[in-house]
């Protein structure tokens, strides 16, 4: 089994900002939400910033995947607004990442949650998804 702790550790921390865009409200069922940063675009950020944290420094054959992932939307932001996202590795637990998240603009907290990566290897992955298409 894969010692995770020889690559990553609790502590690795990442923060992007950016400016809302159109891109940024794509998810949003509603007319009435279109010019909101949208719930799906939170965490499609987040996604992306913790696997490139990680990924990069696994050997190869191995990635991470998504687990599972938790969010609290609280505050509306809108296009054009300056967005803060953070991702920080908090707990590595056999082979599950698990990351804290936080999303801020100029006036706080837009949204926050949990995101849980697993290691796995990507050889065996592709075989188990070939074989489960297969039956």
């Amino acid at each position: 089994m894969l010692d995770i702790t020889k690559y990553v550790s609790p502590g690795m921390e990442r923060t992007v900002k950016k400016v809302v865009s159109a891109d940024d409200t794509v998810g949003n069922s509603s007319l009435y939400l279109e010019q909101f940063l949208s719930t799906s675009a939170c965490i499609n950020m987040i996604v992306r910033m913790a696997t490139d944290m990680v990924d990069k420094a696994l050997p190869q054959g191995f990635i991470s995947v998504g687990y599972h992932t938790e969010i609290t939307h609280e505050e509306p932001t809108m296009m054009g607004a300056e967005v803060s996202y953070k991702v920080a590795l908090e707990e590595i637990n056999g082979n599950r990442l698990i990351f804290n998240f936080q999303v801020t603009d100029k006036r706080g907290t837009v949204s926050y949650g949990k995101h849980v990566r697993a290691v796995v290897n990507y050889p065996k992955l592709l075989e188990k998804a070939k074989e489960r298409m297969e039956k």
